[in-house]
């Protein structure tokens, strides 16, 4: 006992380092878009649940797991510091000027907890519970890089640059349903949804470098609303800001139900011909409110940059570039107390990533379809877009593969492949968002990975027998009856 209480700090670490490694970006992987018969199609879009058998039923860990990232190695960090307890502000200006060098950078993971689809006659339903984090950031620009970088970097005077950022980690409850595709030609779904929040990090800070009276001050401005369980410790004479999730703290971290939300999904699907067919999907459309473990801080502050570490030159429209003029420091070191700011207890309201889908599928045979689809996530100042060109084939009964090139935002060279087996019993799915990420991890910016399984309940037996040598054209048929109606049992039942 003793030794795990020794050891629990590193515990904890551990259980966060593999959460940062699975965190995300977490839309479900775009491999499997083509693929509409796979039990959790109906992330993608709610039109696409129609499922194979009359009951599917998943849990966790096998519901369904979609995970991919650029650069986690940024996030390991954070949270290894963050467990560690934040101490000054060289801790905060580390991950910032980590930061500072990607144009973008983002992480998510969702995972299925529970599944159960039901395909009744008036309609397809599916209850479901998914718990997702994500996380995405902006930090480039010319302020950060001057302010934070170590190498010699340019500014220009009185441009302001925002500093966009948000993180939230939350449980999903929801409802789905879609109509009945009887004509084989069009449907329609939607989706209800609860949220349940558990922490969140969102920053509308800004920045920019004034020029008041022959001296040069960086002024920050805004507010990064924090909902997290943290605890203020003093250590060596200075506050130490950490994470307060060991025993019954991590208990009711999970079970939060403080922060509520609400939310919607919405699809339709319509085939043009016989061959080729449109999807349009509208993914996470809500928000939720913050009202507990408020950690809330305000950045409005003015901070001096000494003159003598850098030079001025007007270009030609007028404006006044600073250029620094020394290496191997930055000018944060030098300015003190930059993020030793009070805290904000407020209320506030986050808007939920909203992911905006269009698919064309066009079969060319029985066996091979090929496929376009559009991903445009929606986020203030952090929007980006995904494209993907693929092909499936059904290379026989159980087995279908779909494969393709995929651009994720600035990231251009994703091959996808995802595997989806199909069995008598349930179905397993196993793909990546960029294959080239294992094979060459140093060239691939981003990757990804997706994999689950379902069980189908309550399946009909088949009541034929099988065939034999002395009945070579024909199957001899066992009769069931029911036994309060004496009706003969179908062999398929709908």
């Amino acid at each position: 006992m003793k030794r795990f209480q020794r050891n629990k700090r590193i515990y904890i670490l551990l259980v966060w380092l593999v959460l940062a490694v699975l965190g995300s970006k977490a839309q479900p992987n775009l491999a499997f878009y083509p693929l509409e018969q796979q039990f959790n199609a109906s992330s993608y879009n709610p039109a696409f649940l129609h499922p194979k058998e009359k009951f599917t039923f998943s849990v966790f860990p096998f519901g369904g797991t979609s995970i991919g990232y650029n650069n986690q190695q940024i996030i390991k960090s954070l949270v290894k510091q963050t467990l560690s307890g934040i101490s000054s502000d060289d801790d905060y200006k580390k991950v910032l000027q980590s930061l500072t060098d990607r144009s973008a950078f983002t992480q998510d993971l969702e995972s299925t907890l529970l599944t159960f689809t039901a395909r009744l006659k008036p309609g397809n339903f599916n209850f479901r519970i998914k718990e997702i984090q994500n996380f995405s950031t902006s930090l480039k620009g010319q302020i950060t890089r001057f302010i934070f970088n170590n190498d010699i970097q340019s500014a220009v005077v009185g441009q302001i640059q925002d500093l966009p950022a948000q993180a939230m980690h939350y449980r999903e409850y929801s409802l789905g349903y879609s109509l009945p595709f009887r004509n084989h030609k069009f449907s329609a779904g939607i989706r209800a949804k609860i949220y349940f929040g558990k922490a969140a990090i969102v920053s509308g800070l800004s920045g920019s470098i004034h020029n008041i009276s022959n001296d040069y001050i960086l002024q920050t401005g805004g507010k990064i609303n924090l909902s997290i369980p943290l605890v203020q410790t003093p250590q060596n004479g200075e506050s130490s800001t950490t994470l307060s999730l060991s025993g019954s703290n991590a208990m009711e971290y999970l079970m939060n139900s403080g922060n509520t939300g609400f939310g919607a999904d919405l699809g339709i699907k319509y085939n043009i011909t016989p061959k080729l067919g449109f999807s349009l999907s509208v993914i996470d459309l809500g928000r939720i409110d913050w009202k507990k473990n408020l950690n809330s801080k305000v950045f409005d502050g003015e901070y001096p940059i000494f003159i003598g570490n850098i030079s001025s030159d007007i270009s030609a429209n007028g404006t006044e570039i600073l250029t620094k003029n020394f290496r191997n420091s930055s000018f944060a070191d030098s300015i003190p107390n930059i993020f030793n700011q009070t805290y904000d207890t407020t209320t506030f309201t986050t808007s939920l990533p909203v992911n905006i889908y269009a698919g064309i599928k066009y079969r060319i045979n029985p066996k091979i379809t090929i496929s376009l689809v559009d991903r445009y996530m929606l986020l203030k100042n952090l929007n980006y877009n995904s494209f993907a060109m693929m092909a499936s084939f059904e290379l026989n009964k159980q087995l279908s593969v779909s494969t393709g090139y995929t651009t994720i935002s600035n990231s251009y060279t994703n091959v996808s492949l995802a595997l989806l087996f199909q069995g008598d019993w349930g179905q397993m799915f196993l793909g990546t968002e960029n294959l080239l990420a294992f094979i060459i991890p140093s060239h691939s910016d981003f990757a990804g990975v997706s994999f689950g399984t379902c069980f189908y309940l309550f399946k009909n037996k088949n009541l034929s027998k099988s065939l034999s040598d002395d009945y070579p054209f024909f199957r001899q048929k066992s009769t069931r009856r029911n036994q309060h109606s004496g009706l003969i049992v179908k062999e398929y039942s709908e």
